[in-house]
């Protein structure tokens, strides 16, 4: 083979190398293309920022608050001078009158007398007295009617002296005076329960107290040196829970003296056998204590329901702490639920097994019936059970 030969064979297999290559790498890019397009590629997304979700909020146009929560907003209320511990209410109560009327004997004189009807005694018992026997002696026009009202203390020593018939008592004979009256006479004198009473604490209408109430306790320590109720000594109306110009304002007091049965029994049962403050001012009548409390703002005394006056307000009362108070009403007193209640009581000098006077059983007699009874209610007491003036009138028959 030539050399001019060799080179056109080169040549000529030179330019179908590069035909077949161009021809292998147009058809590889179309083979590529062609591949490419038949593969799923996903569609190019645009990467747009992810809005921030927006929170539900609800219609209201005020936002949620996360935080503690707001409280709502009362009226600060005007300070409570409620006494510590602070009283139950009192309860509201309608007294419902005993029907003494229905149940009650009416007085028919047995005997006309003749003669003096005497009474010493209870001041307390004093124009319930008066009464009695002034309309007693319509039916008994021959007597002559004394009567003499200075205290409870008084009625023993009237009886033991033969000075008087009757001996009006706001409590009953002590120990020591039926000793002494065994003594002279060998035997104990009757004592006829002849009414009931509520002894009432008593304020100035303008002092708060009388809405509140106080507690025994409470009282013992206004009134007492010795407080044998326990509690802390009382002569602030602040100390019991008033406000304002009462929370340093001090407290007066007004009291019964010695002689009264009225001092006896407020000693023995709200003080519990302890002593007055000697600081108290003492007088000789219920009166005279409703009186002085009436014109004292910030007084304080006790006295029987009877006495009570438009001047003044009685104070509701409660046996103890956490226990309801109650005002001195009949039905309250009655039911014994007031816890000052207390019976009235006539002394007489009857021997045991022997007739009656007759002067006793008449007058007792008047007492206990309807008249009587409704006597009572007409001053300011309370009358008998019909089944307690029936047991009463058998003391005297």
């Amino acid at each position: 083979m030539n050399a001019s030969y060799k080179h056109s064979c080169f040549s000529t297999l030179a330019i179908a190398v590069l035909l077949s290559t161009a021809c292998n790498f147009g058809s590889r890019d179309r083979s590529t293309e062609s591949a490419a397009s038949s593969r799923y590629t996903p569609p190019e997304v645009v990467a747009t920022p992810t809005p921030t979700p927006v929170p539900t909020v609800a219609p209201a146009a005020t936002p949620r608050v996360i935080a503690t929560p707001v409280p709502v907003l009362t009226p600060r209320p005007t300070p409570n001078p409620t006494p510590i511990p602070t009283p139950v209410p009192t309860p509201v109560l309608t007294p419902v009158p005993t029907p003494v009327a229905l149940s009650m004997p009416v007085y028919t004189p047995g005997a006309q007398l003749t003669g003096r009807l005497r009474s010493i005694g209870s001041d307390t018992l004093d124009q319930l007295m008066e009464e009695w026997e002034k309309s007693f002696n319509t039916y008994q026009p021959g007597l002559r009617v004394f009567h003499e009202g200075k205290g409870s203390s008084t009625a023993l020593p009237g009886l033991l002296e033969n000075r008087s018939d009757f001996g009006p008592l706001s409590r009953p004979l002590r120990d020591q005076e039926k000793e002494q009256f065994v003594a002279r006479y060998g035997y104990a004198p009757t004592e006829v329960i002849v009414a009931v009473d509520a002894l009432s604490v008593y304020v100035h209408p303008s002092n708060p107290i009388a809405q509140q109430g106080l507690t025994l306790e409470q009282v013992d320590a206004i009134f007492s040196a010795d407080r044998k109720r326990g509690g802390t000594d009382i002569t602030t109306w602040g100390q019991l829970g008033l406000t304002g110009t009462w929370a340093n304002a001090p407290i007066r007091v007004y009291s019964r003296n010695k002689a009264s049965g009225t001092y006896g029994f407020f000693k023995d049962v709200v003080l519990e056998g302890g002593n007055f403050r000697e600081t108290n001012t003492e007088v000789a009548s219920s009166e005279i204590v409703v009186e002085n409390v009436g014109n004292d703002p910030l007084g304080i005394g006790f006295s029987g329901v009877a006495y009570k006056k438009p001047t003044v307000s009685s104070v509701p009362l409660s046996a103890e702490a956490g226990k309801p108070f109650f005002e001195p009403t009949e039905t309250l007193a009655n039911q014994g639920l007031y816890p000052l209640a207390r019976f009235l009581y006539i002394a007489i000098n009857r021997k045991p097994g022997g007739e009656p006077m007759p002067l006793h059983r008449e007058f007792l007699n008047f007492v206990l019936s309807t008249e009587g009874q409704e006597i009572v209610r007409k001053k300011g007491f309370f009358p008998l059970s019909p089944e307690r003036a029936l047991e009463e009138r058998r003391k005297v028959e």
